[in-house]
């Protein structure tokens, strides 16, 4: 429980979208990205700061004295309003010109009176309103809720008003609402757990009273730029959380950018349980695309204006040079959010600012916890030194230390494991009281530390292991010996097992010329039997379908192949590889019926073939002959010997006769893959060879290294 409580810690949420990467996220900015967004960041700065520099100097010379809201000042990018008197039925009008009206869930609006005539009452969970084309607002965007409020139950978060999606978007938008203390909360998502701003007031809304309730943002990304308004004054707040650095508009199960409309009275949240479901009733509910003023708000709450709030009617009003500031502003941060969404991400863990206690729990019970305990690590191993942090950085820096050697141990065993088929330790997966001991324990004692004073060079380690003279011994064996030694513990000959399924596949493109050789990049979709990910039942919708990849994507290394647990590559199966769902120290080696026919017949194997017989007729053209031994050599790593040169010769015979009384075949073979037959080469000759050359990749010796 000590150890567990290094990964306690970590700032996740029990609950994922379908789709995507779960945060936390770390931004890889390229160099160029790098340097963009720092001088859009910089052109950000220098505005706010002329902004809060001319706000001074107007205060300074008081020229705002008697500033008030105009006339029509409340109509500014006024963009929704529901005065809500006028509801009937399952709808309520918008009085906004062109306004989207406001639709029930499925429910009937129930009208009451309130403090400024009619007001509707949310009574059921049918009882929301959704507008289209309303909201939707992107994290640059200023903009303000007002709305009067008489909630009927606390002790459960329930949406006032917001387009903040589900899970299946990591609940993106943005939203006001009250939480389970009915403290009034704003929050803008980007993703959670990890990219979104909450701030939230420190005392809660009266139940079963009509009270005004404003959120103002200002485009900034920052928690500061919330606040929070209760019967017209601006109240104390607690950040909950402050790192808001992405887009907010809302997108649909594909990520894909769309209008979603705005719900009140409701959340889009599901399988939580937490629908978000107002009771209580609503009146006078507007929607700004713009700050409001504390002078605006105050008027909307019907309460006195304050000497106070002119300055800031006077400058977002009637100062020309402080209105083109703050529009200059919101393009830079335009520009920069429209930069920012174009860097990659990529999932990390992330420490909490508050430690997560972890407990004991009885019996491994989640609901049984007992005694509080810290991150340690096993006494047995060595105790974490008080040097060290309490985290996981720490805990990292302890398993590399010079004073632990399990780690050094374990992983050369594990490189020793993919060269000689076995391990120096035969349980990879157990080094404990459990496991076997290791056969050459000077040899593993030598490896681990040479490993480790080489700063844990890896490419360095492989290098002498493959120079070794026990790994470049020969395999063959006296009958002797194999009674003698039969799992060749001794290492007195070299190392003979087959391949793993990746180097299956990965050894029959070469061979073929086909092998992409570039590293790094996203995941690929090789061939892949059709209708196979219909099959399983899932809510996914990139997984839905196998959508298979062209050109160079086909023929990358199988290290970059996409698994997808629940159904993984199948050839991939076939040769023992893991589905993933758990780990695997040490595969499985089998050999059954069910390989020869995968390199006989999946197409990625029949291309390749095809593909190795082109390559022969271009690399070795002076006859059928050198062309097998160039086909051999170049699968197997040797040069076949005559007789089973004369074996290949008459295959070649019989199907260049075959083929060519039956050209039709010919398309049937060349049809297979995406490969486009090599035009300069006679069509029945290449068919004769790939039959040749698939006889060769199912060969033992294209598969099993002697």
């Amino acid at each position: 429980f000590q150890l567990s409580a290094f990964f306690n810690n970590v700032n996740e949420l029990g609950m994922t979208g379908d789709d995507g990467n779960a945060g936390p996220l770390l931004m890889l900015p390229t160099p160029e990205e790098e340097a963009e967004l720092e001088n859009k960041r910089d052109r950000i700065e220098e505005l706010e700061a002329a902004l809060i520099a001319h706000e001074a100097e107007v205060k300074r010379a008081g020229t705002y004295m008697e500033a008030r809201v105009p006339e029509d000042g409340l109509d500014l990018d006024l963009v929704s309003y529901f005065p809500f008197d006028h509801s009937t039925g399952d709808s309520t009008p918008n009085s906004v010109p062109d306004g989207k009206e406001g639709k029930t869930g499925g429910g009937t609006l129930t009208v009451v009176e309130g403090p400024s005539g009619k007001a509707i009452s949310f009574d059921s969970d049918y009882d929301f309103l959704q507008v289209a084309e309303a909201g939707n607002f992107e994290r640059s965007d200023p903009f303000s809720v007002t709305v009067w409020l008489r909630p009927d139950t606390s002790g459960a978060y329930t949406r006032i008003v917001g387009n903040a999606f589900h899970k299946n978007t990591y609940w993106r938008g943005w939203e006001v609402y009250l939480d389970s203390l009915n403290h009034l909360s704003a929050r803008l998502i980007h993703a959670l757990p990890h990219n979104y701003l909450h701030v939230r007031s420190t005392k809660p809304i009266a139940k079963n009273d009509w009270t005004h309730i404003a959120v103002t943002y200002d485009g900034s990304s920052r928690a500061d730029g919330v606040q929070l308004y209760v019967k017209g004054l601006r109240v104390p707040v607690v950040t909950e959380y402050d790192k808001l650095y992405k887009s907010i508009l809302p997108v649909d199960g594909l990520y894909r950018l769309t209008s979603r409309p705005m719900r009140i009275g409701r959340s889009y949240r599901a399988f939580g349980g937490d629908d978000g479901i107002f009771l209580g009733d609503m009146d006078e509910l507007r929607l700004y695309a713009r700050t409001l003023t504390t002078s605006d708000i105050t008027t909307l709450a019907g309460v006195p204006a304050r000497e106070e709030d002119e300055l800031a009617a006077y400058l977002n009003y009637y100062d020309a040079r402080y209105i083109r500031l703050l529009r200059e502003l919101k393009e830079a941060r335009v520009e920069e959010n429209t930069a920012v969404n174009e860097v990659m991400e990529v999932m990390v863990m992330e420490e909490m600012t508050e430690p997560r206690p972890t407990h004991i729990l009885e019996r491994g019970l989640y609901d049984q916890p007992r005694d509080q305990v810290h991150p340690e690590t096993p006494e047995v191993l060595g105790l974490l030194p008080d040097s060290l942090p309490p985290t996981r950085l720490g805990l990292a820096q302890w398993l590399f230390s010079s004073e632990q050697p399990l780690t050094a141990r374990v992983a050369v065993n594990r490189y020793w494991l993919m060269f000689f088929g076995q391990g120096l330790v035969v349980t990879p997966e157990d080094f404990g009281s459990q496991g076997a001991l290791p056969s050459h324990p000077e040899l593993l004692d030598f490896l681990a530390v040479t490993f480790m004073e080489s700063g844990y060079d890896v490419k360095a380690f492989i290098k002498s292991i493959v120079m070794s003279a026990s790994y470049r011994q020969s395999s063959i064996a006296s009958p002797a010996l194999l009674e003698f030694d039969p799992a060749n513990v001794l290492l007195a000959r070299g190392p003979k097992h087959r391949l793993t399924a990746e180097m299956v596949r990965d050894n029959a493109l070469a061979a073929g010329g086909l092998l992409v050789n570039q590293v790094g990049g996203p995941s690929v979709k090789p061939y892949q039997p059709p209708g196979l990910w219909i099959e399983k039942g899932n809510f996914s919708q990139f997984l839905l379908h196998y959508k298979q990849d062209e050109g160079d994507a086909l023929y990358r290394r199988s290290l970059y192949t996409f698994i997808r647990r629940t159904s993984p590559p199948p050839t991939m199966l076939v040769f023992d590889a893991p589905d993933r769902s758990t780990c695997f120290v040490q595969r499985q080696n089998t050999n059954t019926p069910l390989q020869a026919l995968v390199l006989l017949n999946d197409p990625q194997f029949v291309e390749a073939s095809r593909a190795l017989a082109e390559r022969v007729q271009h690399e070795a053209p002076e006859s059928v002959t050198a062309q097998i031994r160039r086909g051999f050599r170049l699968a197997t790593g040797r040069t076949p010997s005559d007789q089973e040169v004369l074996l290949m010769e008459n295959l070649y015979t019989q199907e260049k006769e075959r083929f060519a009384a039956r050209p039709a075949d010919i398309d049937s073979l060349f049809s297979v893959g995406e490969l486009v037959a090599d035009a300069s080469l006679d069509r029945t000759n290449t068919a004769a060879l790939t039959m040749v050359t698939q006889l060769i990749l199912n060969h033992d010796e294209a598969y099993t290294k002697r």
